[in-house]
């Protein structure tokens, strides 16, 4: 009861924060936690569409609106299928049709031929109808409301895909990486949806999210989502000009783009066509102290997945006592829960930029982090 009552007041207080967040506000120090990094942004084409609206959005094929993926009893009359990626059943497409009454489908709507102009045998000339001569008799079929994802993870992943954080459907990448989702059971409204998967070994993704509103009878595609590279590496300390390993996973054959921030140090490499990487790299040319990494994907050239999870690491002979160099995900003071006590170091950082209270690493702590935080409550 206790918990219930505390996960009551979190929800009242996300509650508050969605309509004073603007003015909220905190003052920022670094004691015990990660220096603050660059801001961290999601540059890849995402795009979303919406099927059933009657638009036609990039990507789509034709959208008919409340009519889509309705039979159409003439070819000039065919209507688009419920995913605005070509055409419904139609008489005259060269497929028999027989769900929708047809004997016969010779491809066109000529009548003489053996196949009347409205796919129905002509041993017996049949009386007109009403769909004959393209009238735009048609049998209406109804469209589920859905919500479809597409992108690239990791070969052979699973991918969690959460609605306002909870966990509504589980999919498999394939050895390319790509993924591919639909959501059924879905009403309309506004949602938080976020994605994450863990790697070959283990490794959990950030959880990539996004915020949309869902129209009813209408089918909406995100596609052109890349999940950021796991990331980790072999040591937490080491001396100066020792080798650190950064590794990790990402899709197969693509650029890893790594980045060492306190001295603005940018290396590449390649993942294998597994999509392993590694790096090694030479701790020379760094200072004793504190340093943070982090890596994105590079593909096609030109697109660029977000940065992933930041890991840190500390140069010199002795860790100094109460540097926190790791993140431990939700639980941000390390006691093994995820409690007030974390929830109260998030407000803290507040539209604030912080490695580790930012939970979907987007640069910013806002309430994308406060329902990722809510979903893993432990009280």
């Amino acid at each position: 009861m206790f918990r219930s009552k505390l996960k009551f007041f979190l929800i009242v207080i996300l509650m508050g924060l969605i309509l004073i967040s603007p003015i909220f506000n905190f003052e920022s120090k670094d004691n015990f936690h990660l220096p603050a990094t660059q801001a961290f942004f999601l540059p890849t084409s995402v795009i979303i569409t919406v099927c059933g609206n009657g638009v036609l959005d990039l990507g789509e094929i034709c959208d008919d609106g409340i009519n889509n993926g309705r039979y159409a009893y003439h070819s000039a009359d065919k209507f688009c299928n419920s995913y605005c990626t070509g055409y419904a059943p139609y008489c005259g497409n060269g497929t028999v049709e027989s769900d929708y009454g047809e004997e016969c489908d010779d491809g066109n709507n000529t009548s003489g031929d053996g196949c009347a102009s409205n796919c129905k045998t002509e041993v017996v000339v049949p009386p007109p109808s009403g769909g004959g001569g393209g009238g735009g008799v048609f049998i209406p079929s109804t469209v589920s409301t859905q919500v479809v994802f597409k992108g690239k993870a990791y070969p052979g992943s699973n991918i969690n895909i959460l609605k306002d954080g909870k966990l509504v459907e589980v999919c498999k990448a394939d050895l390319n990486a790509d993924f591919e989702q639909a959501i059924t059971d879905i009403s309309a409204g506004i949602y938080t949806f976020g994605l994450w998967a863990e790697d070959k070994d283990g490794m959990k993704s950030i959880t990539y999210t996004l915020t949309f509103g869902v129209t009813s009878n209408t089918i909406t595609t995100v596609s052109g989502i890349f999940l950021p590279p796991t990331i980790n590496i072999d040591k937490v300390s080491l001396n100066k000009g020792e080798i650190l390993n950064i590794f990790g996973q990402t899709i197969p054959e693509a650029e890893i783009d790594i980045r060492i921030l306190s001295e603005e140090i940018i290396a590449t490499t390649t993942s294998d066509n597994i999509g392993a990487w590694l790096y090694s790299f030479n701790t020379e040319v760094l200072e004793e102290g504190s340093h943070v990494t982090k890596a994105r994907l590079q593909f096609n050239s030109h697109e660029k997945s977000g940065f992933g999870q930041v890991l840190a690491f500390y140069i010199g002979r002795e860790i100094p006592s109460g540097t926190n160099l790791i993140c431990s995900h939700t639980d941000l003071n390390k006691d093994g829960e995820t409690n007030l006590i974390d929830f109260s170091i998030l407000l803290y950082w507040w539209n604030k930029e912080n490695a580790c209270a930012d939970q979907n690493m987007n640069g910013v702590v806002d309430l994308a982090d406060f329902s990722i935080m809510l979903y893993y409550w432990t009280g």
